[in-house]
């Protein structure tokens, strides 16, 4: 990093040191006069919970409960994500996960009591049979076949690989995909070790390489990525952290609905990649908050990376080999600046089946630095001779999706989904930020990209060095610069249970993975795309409204689905298969 470099950057690293300070030394609080034991939950604990909420005599209950005086519950009882307030008797252990506990005077227990993620009140009063312990460090799990799981808080399941305590900390080495299998990287592998200190504000450091299948089995290091992180906790209730990271990745332009598992297979058996991708270089700083008592998370970031069109390879499938991929779109190119805000409400009682809840995320980007350009003609498609290209207006982008879970009754579920992203401004956006629907992620009844804003239809421009003898086709925009999407679902359990296992078997893992009861889906789905024009810059038209109908058959999160287009019936019928939940 050069002295020009570091000028600049200065601020930001002093920034994070006085944070890092902070959370070093910020003191232990207190919760309703309640000492907690703050930091990370520790190994021990979270193991004890998941081995309470599994056990088959274990009552478990979601959200907001009570237990008057005179009640009486029969064995050992854990509370998901809610208050408890207990005036009765429980006997057997209570815990209270991600919630608080309230005990009123007489309030008996006959075992101990554990609160994680929250805090408790009325100990003092009530009559224990065990100790009270409180953590304020919420445990981060998710449903599968009814049983907990432990998951990391990024979502994924932890892993011990060569885990190793140092005394002031625990590091491990890491070996997992770092995203889906595409046709640009093939496979791509973040590799490298994690180190997590102790306290009660740990801090974590992460050196990952990418290595790229489509590389072949050399590590060449130019064409590999990577990703640095040094992530502090502040405060010492692990509900904000501060971190700076350096990337060299290649990004999704929108995930257009699908999940990682399924664009892989996709990418691989069918040679058919959902998605569209770009190259970001640089570094981010940011600053999170996750308030124990909320289902929120509040992030403020400010990046700096450099962005170029990246082309596809040749990946190895199952499919036609011969058969060509779809072009990727000519990102703009350049260096930008981008202040990023996000908040996130998620108060599903399940992430993996809600059933009840809302799910909502708003996130905004404004670019305050740098230039992005288009090096190709608007009309003819031909490479500007200028190296200076045609700049786009600084980035002002946003975006909302609202979902709601519902019971409409035990075996009827509704869900509604809201969804809108695009510019605030009245210019074009780069390609890497505009966004399209169709296909089975959000519009199943339309082809994929059946709103684009005619993207696909314009022509194709050599997005390849002028120097280089191979061009590469490319698509001269990807989508529209705003679109909106709003989705119904009315789910239907039918009366119809397969449970292959005998009944010594109820409640272990085994029985919940291969319980089958049938679910009757019924959709439907309309969305739209808008498209902005500027001289000098691709000229798009809007798209129009697109609709469809459609049912579905699933079990667990794999459906087979019919959907029929409401207008532009060109497609027909048609069938397609989900390994998740459509929202």
């Amino acid at each position: 990093m050069g002295a020009t470099e570091l000028k600049r950057r200065g601020p930001l690293v002093a920034l994070f040191l006085f944070l890092a300070t902070l959370g070093l030394w910020a003191p232990a609080q207190s919760l309703s006069g309640q000492d907690v034991v703050r930091g990370p939950l520790p190994q021990e604990v979270q193991e004890r919970v998941l081995e309470l909420a599994n056990a088959p005599a274990t009552i478990r209950v979601q959200g907001d409960t009570r237990i008057p005086s005179g009640g009486t519950v029969q064995g050992d009882l854990m509370v998901l994500g809610g208050h408890l307030e207990l005036e009765g008797w429980v006997q057997g252990e209570l815990m209270v996960v991600n919630g608080s506990l309230e005990l009123a005077d007489g309030a008996r227990v006959d075992g101990s009591v554990l609160v994680v993620g929250g805090q408790a009140s009325g100990v003092e009063g009530a009559s224990l049979g065990g100790p009270a312990l409180v953590y304020a460090a919420p445990l981060h799990y998710r449903i599968r076949g009814g049983r907990l799981e432990g998951i990391e808080e990024s979502g994924r399941l932890p892993t011990h690989f060569l885990d190793t305590d140092l005394g002031f900390g625990r590091s491990r080495v890491t070996l997992r995909a770092a995203g889906p299998y595409n046709r640009v990287e093939g496979l791509p592998v973040q590799f490298g070790p994690l180190l997590t200190t102790g306290g009660s504000n740990p801090l974590s450091l992460q050196a990952f390489g990418i290595w790229r299948s489509e590389a072949g089995l050399s590590l060449d290091t130019e064409r590999m990525g990577y990703e640095f992180t040094a992530d502090q906790a502040i405060g010492g209730r692990g509900t904000m952290s501060a971190g700076l990271t350096a990337y060299s990745r290649v990004q999704p332009i929108e995930t257009r609905g699908m999940s990682n598992l399924e664009t892989s297979l996709a990418t691989f058996f069918m040679r058919r990649d959902y998605r569209d991708y770009y190259e970001a270089q640089g570094w981010s700083g940011y600053l999170e908050l996750r308030p124990i008592r909320l289902p929120v998370r509040l992030r403020t970031a400010f990046r700096e990376e450099e962005h170029s069109f990246i082309p596809e390879g040749g990946p190895w499938t199952l499919g036609d080999g011969e058969d060509p991929w779809r072009p990727l779109p000519a990102v703009a190119e350049g260096r930008g600046r981008f202040l990023e805000a996000s908040v996130l409400w998620d108060s599903r009682n399940d992430p993996d089946h809600p059933t009840d809840g809302w799910w909502t995320e708003v996130r905004a980007t404004q670019q305050v630095g740098g230039r992005l350009r288009t090096i190709f003609h608007p009309t003819s498609g031909a490479r500007l001779e200028s190296d200076e290209g045609r700049p786009f207006a600084r980035v002002t982008w946003a975006s909302a999706d609202v979902r709601r879970y519902a019971r409409v009754s035990p075996s009827t579920n509704l869900k509604l989904r809201v969804h809108g992203a695009g510019a605030l401004g009245s210019s074009p956006l780069p390609p890497q930020f505009q966004s399209a629907l169709g296909g089975e992620g959000s519009l199943p009844g339309h082809p994929r990209f059946a709103v684009d804003c005619g993207a696909r239809a314009l022509e194709t421009v050599n997005a390849a060095d002028p120097d280089e003898e191979a061009e590469r086709p490319a698509f001269a925009a990807y989508g529209c610069d705003r679109v909106s999407l709003a989705q119904v679902e009315v789910q239907q359990a039918l009366p119809l249970v397969w449970d292959p296992l005998p009944e010594d078997w109820a409640g272990s893992e085994w029985a919940g993975l291969l319980r089958i009861q049938p679910t009757l889906s019924v959709f439907v789905n309309a969305g739209r795309g808008w498209a902005r024009e500027a001289e000098g810059l691709v000229q798009q038209p809007d798209a129009p409204l697109r609709g469809d109908i459609g049912v579905g058959l699933t079990t667990g999160s794999v459906g087979l689905y019919w959907a029929y287009p409401l207008n532009r019936k060109e497609q027909g019928l048609n069938f397609f298969v989900r390994l998740n939940h459509r929202f």
